[in-house]
């Protein structure tokens, strides 16, 4: 595997990692019309112009896209950075890969926060093995006709 910074030319697989983790991950959490309806092309249109901002990193396998990582700024004014995501292709989770790629992102950073829906009991796991703990910040968000808690996890080092 090698971990690098993303570049214009991996927002197709990028996409596709985010589009297919989501429509695995989430079923049974989110509502499946919702799941079915994801666009690798939107979510293309979005990464491309995400891309630039040195934010994003990719692990590749053989050449190929397997996973990405984005983090940056804290959008929340009690915390300085953010891990906004870290996804896989279905085909390659619990390979050891999500560690490598996760600290890449984070860096040297000090005080990281990441939300993860309440459900996503493989994520929350995930991090807690990263050393992040669930801080007791919530907030709800509603996607189709379901409520869905995230938690905030956070990770000071």
């Amino acid at each position: 595997m090698t971990i690098r910074k993303a570049v214009v030319d991996d927002a197709v697989g990028v996409a596709t990692v985010h589009v297919r983790s989501w429509q695995s991950a989430y079923r049974g959490i989110m509502p499946e019309e919702f799941l079915d309806q994801i666009s690798i092309d939107a979510r293309a249109e979005h990464w491309s112009s995400a891309i630039p901002s040195g934010n994003v990193w990719v692990a590749l396998s053989e050449g190929d896209v397997v996973g990405f990582a984005a983090a940056g700024p804290s959008r929340d004014s009690d915390a300085s950075f953010e891990l906004y995501a870290i996804y896989f292709l279905p085909s390659a989770w619990g390979n050891g890969q999500a560690q490598p790629l996760a600290i890449e992102a984070l860096g040297d950073e000090r005080d990281v926060v990441v939300w993860v829906l309440e459900d996503n009991h493989r994520a929350r796991s995930f991090y807690a093995r990263l050393g992040f703990v669930a801080d007791g910040v919530t907030k709800s968000e509603v996607v189709g006709t379901v409520e869905l808690t995230e938690i905030r996890y956070r990770l000071r080092r």
